[in-house]
């Protein structure tokens, strides 16, 4: 096996193509840390970045046949591979994000009683008469933000305001909202634990 890491890329490519599978655990060896580095940089998760690595190499083992080097080395070659399997992951965790996003298991089965709906009924009325008693341009930042998804930076530049006026409506806003409410939330959420 020592005679391995005396091998430059090219040779241990060559001896690959040849079926050898012992260039496979000097690649491996040779450059496992750095494409494990790679991998867990960019996704953040050690078991995730180890999988990522072995993909990699068994790819690169089963394409081992039409594998060649032009004028990329091997380190670059693996560097770029780890990182479009990284994309490959990401797209695929991403993916499965939305799939349980999109799940809402109410549609099929209605969980709440009628008094439970009407509790939330309520609940949202106050709400809505809590954000309509606030003053009008506290109101308006309230409603980009929260119900329009618009960052305080994007409510600043709409409004001509600056960040932290849009910070303090927002501030007052929660505050105001949350008076008005809390009392209503609390009966709430001990009726529904206690039922």
């Amino acid at each position: 096996m020592a005679q391995y890491k005396a091998y430059g890329d090219q040779e241990l490519v060559q001896l690959m193509q040849g079926g050898d599978e012992r260039v496979l655990i000097e690649i491996y060896d040779r450059y496992w840390d750095k494409m494990l580095a790679v991998a867990f940089n960019r996704l953040g998760n050690q078991e995730e970045a180890e999988e990522c690595v072995q993909d990699v190499l068994y790819k690169l083992w089963k394409l081992r046949h039409d594998f060649s080097l032009s004028k990329l080395e091997l380190a670059n070659y693996l560097s770029r591979a780890i990182r479009n399997q990284s994309f490959n992951i990401l797209e695929q965790r991403h993916r499965e994000r939305l799939k349980s996003e999109n799940y809402d298991p109410v549609k099929d089965i209605n969980l709440l009683s009628p008094e439970r709906q009407l509790m939330i009924r309520e609940l949202q009325a106050q709400i809505d008469n809590s954000i309509n008693a606030l003053p009008p341009q506290c109101q308006l930042v309230f409603k980009l933000s929260r119900q329009q998804g618009f960052s305080n930076k994007e409510i600043a530049e709409k409004l001509n305001l600056s960040e932290n006026t849009v910070k303090s409506h927002l501030k007052k806003a929660n505050k105001d909202i949350q008076g008005n409410i809390g009392m209503l939330t609390t009966l709430l959420f001990i009726y529904f634990f206690e039922n």
